[in-house]
């Protein structure tokens, strides 16, 4: 199960479809991921096995930013053993690389993301003032 390499984009996808957002349409609304990313990330899952990819006929309606909109329906995706596995393994191996660090490793991971939180904050608020300039 470990030699299945996959993109963060990739894994995005298929934590979205554990967690029942299961088409094309849900995963865009839920993630900041374009709907080609998340049909290349079907093909690429199914492909690897770790999903079932169908797509569906007829139309769905559905509320998208406060209207409601009539579509065609999009493609889904299910998880298979192999997919559930993968997930299962990977969580497992996430919860080990902290389980597995010292007081003193653990508490240098935590200053260095609150280094890079702050830095993303700073560059957000730059961001947030050229979008304020641009607009008044």
């Amino acid at each position: 199960m470990t030699d299945v390499q996959l993109r963060d984009k990739d894994r995005v996808v298929l934590q979205q479809i554990q967690e029942g957002r299961d088409d094309v349409q849900k995963i865009t609304e839920a993630t900041t991921l374009e709907n080609h990313h998340i049909t290349y990330a079907f093909q690429k899952l199914e492909d690897l096995e770790l999903v079932e990819v169908s797509k569906p006929e007829g139309m769905v309606e559905r509320v998208i930013n406060g209207q409601k909109r009539v579509f065609q329906a999009p493609k889904k995706a299910k998880l298979t053993e192999k997919g559930k596995e993968y997930l299962e393994h990977t969580e497992q191996e996430d919860k080990d690389e902290y389980e597995n660090l010292s007081h003193r490793e653990l508490m240098e991971k935590v200053h260095g993301l609150e280094d890079q939180m702050d830095e993303l904050e700073r560059k957000f608020e730059v961001f947030r003032n050229q979008i304020l300039d641009k607009i008044n």
